[in-house]
């Protein structure tokens, strides 16, 4: 490509970077309540234009984002539709298929949005949030949240569980069953796609600890109590709190390793180990006693075989240690659980 074509290309990975910081910005605003709608239209701008700097890049041509119209007789570049479909060519492919569901709801909010959509989409969003951040890290060696702290990725929102009941008498009889039949079609997607590339669910966990300096707050659970509060026995659905298997542990892992340019390294037989395997998160699991911590991972019992799962939780546990000391942290690891306990 020549200069003036080099130029546009970052011009349009600038502008996706702004239009997706704000949407992020947007939607996190507190007193903003058109903010599911302005978010969607945010992030399928951002989307838009990095699917193009993709194909620009791929092509190393600007015109592959162009095409003939033959109504108007001008040159008009792809639709947000189109792009994706080129650079993501599997139809099932999750993150395919999530952002197809938000540019449904960016075509639907030039109509009309109900503030139960927040609920339904919130899941949708943020993995619409870390979809882009992966990406961007993919195609162009970019790390966004060089540009602000990594938190600020974590979505605000209400996740009160949506109510068939209260929905019917808030609204018409249409305007109600449209509103239930797109929160089953969402669940039975997610259910199905099982993958946190198409939704991560968000959730407030409250747990009991005696521990005070383990509490975020603290509670009572007498009668006379200001600030009161009930044991709950029924668990959370495990799938939402802890939904990384072991191998996308390792992936996240690695991902992250790959986006923050971390150096990591395992010095072996003299030979420099990059990547993060499962030997290295077997180390963590055993040292840090992940498995027996319910923040960390959850296990599944099927008859008399264990299987666990985890959370993000558990995965930013990892990735600090690594961060801390990235050359030399799984040889620690090995070396102190070598040691006799006391």
């Amino acid at each position: 490509m020549n200069a003036k074509d080099n130029q546009t290309l970052s011009t349009m990975l600038e502008k996706s970077m702004e239009a997706f910081t704000l949407g992020l910005e947007l939607y996190n605003r507190p007193t903003v309540k058109y903010r599911v709608e302005g978010f969607s239209f945010y992030i399928c701008n951002a989307w838009e234009l990095l699917l193009k700097a993709k194909l620009v890049k791929t092509a190393n041509r600007l015109d592959v984002i162009f095409y003939s119209n033959a109504k108007t007789q001008r040159s008009q570049t792809y639709s947000l539709s189109e792009c994706l479909k080129k650079v993501f060519t599997d139809k099932k492919e999750p993150l395919r298929r999530n952002l197809e569901r938000i540019i449904s709801l960016r075509n639907t909010s030039v109509h009309f949005v109900t503030e139960e959509y927040e609920q339904m989409y919130a899941p949708l969003f943020q993995a619409c949030i870390i979809n882009y951040v992966n990406k961007l890290n993919d195609f162009f060696n970019i790390d966004i949240t060089e540009r602000f702290d990594q938190h600020f990725l974590s979505l605000s929102v209400n996740i009160d569980p949506l109510d068939s009941g209260t929905i019917k008498k808030k609204y018409p009889a249409t305007i109600a069953e449209q509103l239930l039949r797109d929160q089953m079609d969402l669940n039975e997607e997610t259910i199905n796609n099982g993958s946190t590339g198409f939704g991560i669910p968000l959730n407030h966990n409250i747990y009991i600890t005696k521990n005070k300096k383990n509490a975020d707050f603290i509670v009572s659970i007498a009668k006379d109590s200001e600030t009161k509060a009930a044991i709950i026995n029924k668990l959370q659905d495990p799938k939402n709190t802890h939904p990384f298997t072991y191998s996308e542990v390792v992936n996240q892992v690695n991902k992250w390793i790959s986006r923050k340019k971390i150096d990591f390294r395992v010095t072996n037989d003299h030979k420099n180990r990059i990547t993060f395997n499962k030997s290295d998160l077997d180390l963590f699991i055993k040292f840090y006693g992940i498995k027996a911590e319910i923040d960390y991972a959850y296990k599944h019992v099927l008859g008399n075989n264990n299987q666990y799962t985890y959370s993000q939780k558990g995965i930013n546990l990892i990735e600090k240690e690594i961060m801390d000391n990235p050359h030399d942290i799984v040889n620690i690891l090995k070396n102190e659980l070598k040691k006799p306990k006391k």
